[in-house]
């Protein structure tokens, strides 16, 4: 009967969630129980995604510098989910995109809070009314700082994972990231997207630590240095890369329906099936060919 309910009768991912934290909660005092409670009732939110945009494609959009070379405007219309500091495209106000996510930002040490809150009031005004995914470590410093507070917010939270490419999707506990592009198509996913497309996502490390579509130096209110990241040396990126490629040929075997639109023909991302990023946009392509508005 217990094997019965946890199957059939609770959505996917709760039981898994539910089971934790009655594990969390073994031995703790009140204070700390009503805690925990309130972190997985807002985690449980995560369930009504499931299967949103199911049947329907999405664009998720990287910060790669090949993103120069292909003509955004097309995304009007589309799906978008976009990450990080892709807001300062100048087409990022046509196609608005749906979500917008983020990795764990709070805590890092390369960067003190008041350039984190400066970067995400940035964001919070240039990304419109994109629903926002968030670590749910940072749900304290953006609530503190008055952030998104007339937003759609999903908090995510992570979990360690052992690599097994049987690991459910469950945006209440997504196996930790190297880069947010796995956070992103892991959204994707979840909300049952049937066809995603990766734009900008180049992972040209070896070009340099800091090699995007905008100048970083005057399009980012954090603007990072190449100084500090000089603990990320080739050896610290082919093992980091290495854990990337992991993550995305699991999550490309949940339902093989995840597509490289780079523009980079040399990009050595070969985990997804490469597309033609032009030919995504039969209708578009022929209006310009004939002049048609």
């Amino acid at each position: 009967m217990r094997e019965f309910i946890k199957n059939w009768v609770l959505p996917p991912g709760v039981s898994r969630t539910m089971g934790l934290l009655l594990l969390s909660l073994r031995g703790k005092p009140p204070e700390e129980r009503a805690r925990l409670e309130e972190n997985r009732v807002i985690l449980a939110k995560n369930e009504a995604l499931r299967d949103r945009h199911k049947g329907q494609r999405c664009f998720i959009l990287g910060a790669g510098s090949s993103i120069k070379k292909q003509d955004l405007k097309k995304l009007k219309g589309e799906t978008v989910i976009s990450v990080s500091n892709t807001f300062v495209h100048p087409d990022y106000p046509l196609f608005r995109p749906r979500y917008h996510v983020l990795p764990s930002i709070f805590g890092h040490t390369m960067h003190s809070t008041d350039k984190f809150v400066k970067w995400l009031k940035e964001m919070e005004q240039k990304t419109f009314d994109a629903e926002m995914f968030f670590h749910y470590g940072d749900k304290g410093p953006i609530e503190t700082h008055g952030l998104f507070r007339n937003r759609t917010v999903h908090w995510i939270e992570y979990c360690a994972w052992d690599g097994s490419p049987n690991t459910p999707l469950d945006l209440s506990n997504v196996p930790t990231i190297w880069s947010v592009s796995e956070l992103a198509i892991t959204a994707a996913l979840f909300m049952g997207f049937e066809k995603i497309y990766l734009l900008g996502m180049d992972h040209d490390w070896f070009n340099g630590p800091l090699v995007y579509f905008y100048d970083e130096k005057k399009e980012h209110a954090m603007k990072p240095d190449k100084e500090s990241l000089a603990f990320a040396d080739s050896e610290f990126q082919m093992r980091r890369h290495a854990d990337i490629f992991k993550k995305y040929k699991y999550l490309y075997g949940l339902k093989k329906n995840i597509y490289n639109a780079n523009a980079d023909p040399n990009t050595y991302l070969d985990v997804f099936p490469r597309v033609s990023y032009d030919s995504l946009f039969p209708a578009k392509r022929r209006r310009e060919s004939t002049g048609e508005v």
